[in-house]
């Protein structure tokens, strides 16, 4: 139990670092979720470009160890900076330690489930992207595989690519993973996958 508190309280003790620290003393877990978010982001964006998530959610591991994990993979090339290593070696070690059990209940991303659900159930599609957001959001979620500008690297260039002037194929496919694409549906909401595909269509090279 000791051990437990210790991991959470050592999470919670990073996030004054992130958050500031009135809104987040005065609203409590309410503001968690947007930083728990943001970690799972980064374990898709930048841990399974090499890894399968569900092999690094296998794992139980003390804090050091995390650390030293996370350590040895920016080691290794994978794009995270200081803030970012802390924030998902803090989530990491919150929620995959030695005593989480064989099962973890991760926060569910209601914004995106909502959103899904509302294209199930015929409710109005999403509005046209705009290319300035999808610009960030290509460089955080994926330049590791797709490289700079759509050139391409571990996965397609998407610069000019023929899938562009197929809109819904392209949210599908980013949405549903396809071949050795892992689904970014739990991770980008699909205005945000509309922004992406709005910017990937200004380039030109």
């Amino acid at each position: 139990m000791g051990t437990r508190w210790g991991q959470r309280a050592g999470w919670l003790f990073l996030l004054p670092l992130i958050l500031p620290g009135p809104t987040w003393l005065a609203t409590g877990r309410a503001e968690a979720q947007p930083v728990e978010q943001q970690a799972q982001r980064l374990l898709a964006a930048r841990c399974a470009v090499c890894h399968s998530t569900d092999l690094i959610q296998q794992q139980r591991l003390p804090r050091d160890r995390w650390e030293a994990t996370v350590d040895k993979m920016v080691h290794w090339g994978a794009q995270l900076d200081k803030e970012e290593a802390a924030l998902l070696t803090a989530f990491l070690a919150t929620y995959f330690h030695p005593e989480a059990g064989p099962v973890v209940a991760l926060p569910a991303a209601s914004s995106v489930q909502a959103g899904q659900a509302g294209q199930e159930s015929g409710a109005t599609p999403t509005p046209g992207g705009v290319a300035a957001r999808g610009a960030s959001l290509y460089k955080q979620n994926c330049l590791p595989c797709h490289g700079e500008a759509g050139s391409g690297g571990v996965g397609p260039k998407l610069a000019r690519n023929p899938i562009l002037a197929q809109a819904d194929r392209f949210r599908t496919t980013v949405s549903q993973g396809r071949g050795a694409m892992p689904p970014w549906g739990s991770v980008l909401r699909p205005q945000e996958i509309a922004d992406i595909h709005a910017w990937l269509n200004t380039l030109r090279d």
